[in-house]
């Protein structure tokens, strides 16, 4: 059976590539290629762990090579078969941007969601990516792509089908990412942050494998006993449930990502804070270019949330900075965040049109 190839290997490529699994489907090819629960119950076929890709950084990428290396020519050998007809990358450079080279070579076309933040750093990335079809999810990266040389569609994003419940005050929550070594060094600090804060703690993990993981870093904190007043949840697949239970929070702790956007967009006043590992600390410090790393200060051009990139080896100093931002944030109104960015937003496809437009193309 003729499959497309797709390739997600985090979180956040996960919920977006959902939605183009089920159009892969619902045109009659078969999906293969790598993807957490999502989009597996989609109907992804998966050729390699999940697992094993969620990784971030110089320091964490090292010690998984092996694996992630093994992942790759499975995920090498399936696009150089003849019944894969196509690529669909999502978001993941690392793997996607060598994918992408590969299809090229083999003359099979390709559709990049979530292509590499080229505003950010390694602009030249972008010559390596015309001739292939992108989707964003924002304005300024269309229009940044475009100016580089390539064909970008905006890609409607999945949290704007979703009506914005009223705020709840269910206490802070806790969102320290998806990659395992991080969101551990996230965690350990987050709950240092929020120890003395006296409010209910909830922590979210991007999927139920780091479930078992995050309440061990939650009863080694806390001398092998987890406080009654902690609690730790998988976040719900549904982007309608996610909406209204982060609506529900007095505040909430993320490292960057697209749950930033998310949270912000459910009207949840946010900090935003991630620890590094030291390499990637010092490589970003000297050839990152972005003045802001949360997403909604990205889209919106300014300082709408406040954000720490802490430094590993001076977290102490840094960290009763990050509790005061976040007791700050206990008193914001967050609505008049959400309509700016919900403006911003405005436009776009949806995956099964871009799809159907992949298609066609292919086909002329």
């Amino acid at each position: 059976m003729k499959y497309y190839l797709l390739c997600a290997g985090e979180d956040s490529g996960d919920v977006l590539g959902e939605s183009f699994v089920a159009a892969v489907v619902a045109a009659g090819f078969a999906a293969h290629g790598t993807g957490g629960a999502r989009m597996q119950s989609a109907g992804l076929q998966p050729l390699a762990d999940y697992e094993d890709l969620p990784v971030s950084g110089f320091g964490d990428v090292l010690p998984h090579y092996f694996r992630l290396r093994r992942a790759y020519a499975t995920l090498r050998g399936a696009l150089m078969h003849p019944d894969c007809v196509g690529l669909i990358a999502i978001d993941y450079p690392g793997f996607n941007m060598r994918l992408c080279a590969l299809a090229k070579r083999l003359g099979k076309p390709v559709l990049y969601v979530a292509p590499p933040q080229v505003w950010a750093w390694k602009e030249s990335r972008a010559s390596k990516l015309q001739g292939i079809r992108l989707a964003v999810l924002f304005g300024f990266e269309r229009e940044r792509y475009e100016a580089l040389g390539c064909r970008a569609e905006l890609l409607k994003h999945p949290f704007l089908t979703s009506p914005l419940e009223p705020r709840g005050g269910e206490g802070i929550f806790l969102f320290p990412g998806s990659r395992r070594s991080q969101a551990v060094r996230n965690l350990k600090m987050y709950l240092r942050v929020v120890r003395d804060m006296q409010r209910p703690v909830k922590i979210f993990a991007a999927r139920k494998s780091l479930l078992k993981l995050f309440e061990n870093v939650v009863r080694n904190a806390f001398g092998g006993t987890a406080p009654k007043g902690i609690a730790v949840e998988v976040s719900a697949k549904d982007a309608l449930q996610r909406r209204e239970t982060y609506g529900r929070a007095s505040c909430a702790l993320a490292a960057p990502g697209t749950v930033t956007l998310e949270l912000s967009l459910s009207g949840c006043p946010l900090v935003v804070a991630t620890v590094p590992d030291r390499l990637t600390y010092v490589l970003g410090s000297l050839f990152v270019k972005a003045k802001y790393f949360a997403m909604p200060n990205i889209l919106l051009g300014r300082a709408a949330v406040r954000e720490f990139i802490c430094a590993p080896w001076a977290l102490r100093r840094q960290e009763p900075q990050i509790r005061q931002a976040l007791e700050e944030s206990l008193n914001k109104n967050a609505t008049g965040l959400v309509a700016e960015l919900e403006q911003q937003l405005q436009g776009g496809k949806s995956a099964a049109e871009l799809f159907s437009e992949f298609v066609e193309s292919d086909a002329h």
